[in-house]
């Protein structure tokens, strides 16, 4: 890193939210963003605003109708790994070159934001690491497994 430059943390959250019963009883995908270096006092208070809706990722439940159930989850799998493709691709390049970010003391600085966690349920981490719902994302092994 250049002098005077520094790393922010970023944190990634989803998590599959059921949108209104009027609306068909539509899912979406909610993507929220945070940095590292917020105190967590701060950064679980929604209060406090330290976490950002960055997209919606559209769900739909006929995603290739014709599909078999295997496909489908693939398809599924694909379209939302595709979609985190395109939200994230402006992280990717501020993490190479670095952005021009004020301060709360009004200096400039150089800052490079890097992915370093991402925050899931089990059925995002499933989905995520292209694991069957019933294994670990981890390790692979099926659920009847672990532990033994």
């Amino acid at each position: 890193l250049p002098k005077g430059a520094m790393v922010a943390p970023v944190i990634i959250a989803t998590d599959k939210t059921q949108l209104t019963q009027f609306s068909g009883n539509k899912t979406a995908y909610p993507v929220y963003m945070t940095l590292g270096n917020i105190p967590c006092s701060i950064r679980r208070k929604p209060s406090q605003h330290a976490c950002v809706l960055i997209a919606y990722l559209s769900v739909s439940k006929s995603v290739g109708k014709e599909l078999t159930k295997k496909q489908k989850s693939a398809r599924v799998q694909q379209i939302f790994h595709d979609s985190m493709r395109v939200v994230l691709e402006p992280l990717k390049e501020a993490g190479k070159c670095g952005m021009k970010v004020i301060f709360g003391d009004g200096h400039v600085r150089c800052v490079y934001p890097i992915l370093a966690c991402y925050i899931a349920d089990y059925p995002e981490q499933c989905l995520v690491t292209y694991c069957k719902y019933g294994t670990c994302p981890k390790c692979g092994q099926k659920d009847k497994e672990i532990g033994q």
